[in-house]
């Protein structure tokens, strides 16, 4: 008999033996380029962790999103070259773990966003607002006044814990439960084949769960931020990567309860799990890309503005560039032509001190760095109201104290302070040696009487109108509180405290903040 020629068999995904074919290298090909490309991006952002446009994002936060949605991705695109070694069992708890959690944490990235938001308008209306807590007591009322207190990302997280918590227990009632995973024991379900078993309504939880996130979370989150327009393009990051993350659960169910022809011919050769790899794609990069275009831009601009040597401030430009025959000047035509022969750090000195609340508003409502502007703004105020006074009372010095204490516990101390200041290390230490004897309490006192601080003479508190107290304060003061209130300020203490954190945080926006609040007043874009 002659020997016949060997039939070639379409390779598809059945469960059956692996594919080789070129299909199935090209996935496997895929899965290692791009997973060498995420390692390469991943370890560009951690080399610039340092740059506040990604230390902003939580860079802990952004690795855990993309490593889960990487696993899934990696996954998936391995399904059709393993075809039967991929068993439908790992799938579902692939499924029921990896991609639940990478959008709980992609969403939970997002929500910071909100979160800077929110806690910058804070900053805007009352610097103080942010250090103050209440206390809640264990009760409905008094958890869900907790609750509603907690930043979005926070809310994100517990719900994050909670939501895989509520989702894990049915995944395992319905593992163990069901037939179709194992044919030896279960109480409901049939006993089916490979690609039966992906189709069964055992899915549905894990599917109800990625809903939620990119059908209710992202929306939500959409809607709170329709109103942010900051310079590092972080909302439309947050816009971009929700969008794109919808369409992934629809397709995924339709592909794997449809029985429309076309869709089960291309099930056989892309596995409806896969129709998450554009959005989860589309997440990772955003995640990582604008903040690392933001990071170099954020450089670039820093050496070109140190490097600076001209005498004509970047303000200066918007005075020349305004008609000379105009008659009526606005107050900042008068402050670019009073600065125009001045460098740009005389420009912004300038600002500081006259004219510093649009910067503060811009700073707050474009590029989430309202801290270092109030800083030095509250810095010039401490200045202004001590600096002055030639002979200081022992009542004056110790209430120059508490009002420096204040503004070191909520706007320096990055374990009080709700957005901390970004000072040297060194400027810090010797600031926190100087504030060691103070004690910082940020729930209010229970006590009815004016001035609530009686008794409690090395605690200041965010609750206390301090910062607005004139300087002519007086008290009896006797030998033992003269005595006491030496022990309590430190003898090297002084109305120039500061001034060492002020010119660092100067210079640091004059790098930052400055250039670009200075091209968005020639753009007419100040106003935020």
């Amino acid at each position: 008999m002659l020997d016949m020629a060997p039939v070639l068999i379409p390779r598809v995904f059945d469960g059956g033996r692996p594919n080789v074919d070129a299909l199935g290298k090209l996935y496997v090909v895929a899965a290692i380029i791009y997973t060498l490309v995420i390692s390469a991006e991943l370890y560009l952002l951690y080399y610039h962790r340092s740059a506040f446009s990604i230390r902003i994002r939580s860079i802990k936060v952004v690795f855990a999103a993309v490593f889960m949605l990487h696993i899934y991705l990696i996954l998936v695109l391995l399904v059709y070259p393993l075809n039967g070694r991929f068993f439908c069992q790992a799938e579902f708890w692939i499924m029921s773990i990896f991609l639940p959690s990478g959008m709980a944490f992609f969403q939970a990235c997002n929500a910071r966003v909100l979160t800077a938001y929110e806690s910058q308008r804070r900053l805007q209306r009352d610097f103080l607002e942010g250090a103050r807590k209440k206390r809640f007591s264990f009760t409905p009322r008094g958890l869900y006044d907790a609750w509603i207190g907690l930043g979005a990302a926070a809310k994100v997280y517990w719900g994050t814990v909670i939501g895989l918590i509520l989702s894990f227990v049915p995944a395992i009632i319905l593992f163990f439960g069901s037939r179709r995973f194992h044919a030896n024991y279960g109480f409901f379900g049939e006993v089916t084949g490979p690609i039966q078993c992906r189709r069964g309504g055992e899915w549905i939880p894990s599917i109800l769960v990625q809903l939620f996130w990119t059908s209710v979370v992202g929306p939500w989150i959409l809607w709170k931020i329709r109103k942010v327009n900051d310079v590092h393009y972080w909302a439309w990051q947050t816009r971009l990567a929700i969008i794109a993350g919808l369409p992934g659960t629809p397709l995924w169910m339709a592909f794997t309860y449809g029985n429309v022809s076309p869709m089960l011919a291309i099930n056989k050769f892309f596995v409806p799990a896969g129709w998450f790899i554009p959005s989860l794609v589309v997440c990772q990069q955003v995640l990582i890309v604008i903040p690392l275009r933001d990071a170099w831009k954020s450089r670039s601009r820093r050496s070109s503005v140190s490097s600076t040597t001209t005498t004509d401030s970047l303000t200066s430009v918007a005075y020349e560039a305004k008609s000379p025959t105009s008659s009526q000047k606005s107050p900042h035509i008068v402050l670019n032509k009073e600065l125009k022969p001045k460098a740009s750090m005389q420009a912004l000195e300038f600002s500081i001190e006259h004219r510093i609340e649009p910067l503060i508003s811009w700073a707050a409502a474009r590029e989430f760095t309202a801290e270092n502007t109030i800083f030095l703004r509250e810095v010039r105020n401490f200045r202004r109201k001590w600096v002055p006074l030639t002979t200081v009372t022992t009542a004056q010095r110790r209430q120059m104290f508490t009002e420096a204490s204040l503004i070191f516990f909520t706007l320096i101390n990055p374990f009080t302070a709700e957005t901390p200041i970004n000072i040297e290390y060194k400027i810090f230490k010797v600031l926190q040696r100087q504030f060691a004897t103070v004690e910082f309490d940020p729930y209010p006192t229970r006590a009815s009487t004016p001035d609530s601080t009686t008794g409690r003479e090395n605690v200041v508190c965010p609750w206390e109108d301090t910062l607005d107290r004139p300087t002519s304060v007086t008290s009896d003061v006797s030998a033992l509180s003269t005595a006491s209130t030496k022990s309590i300020v430190p003898s090297e203490f002084t109305e120039t405290i500061f001034d060492a954190a002020f010119e660092s945080i100067k210079y640091l926006v004059f790098t930052n903040s400055w250039p670009r609040f200075v091209e968005a007043e020639l753009a007419g874009q100040a106003s935020p």
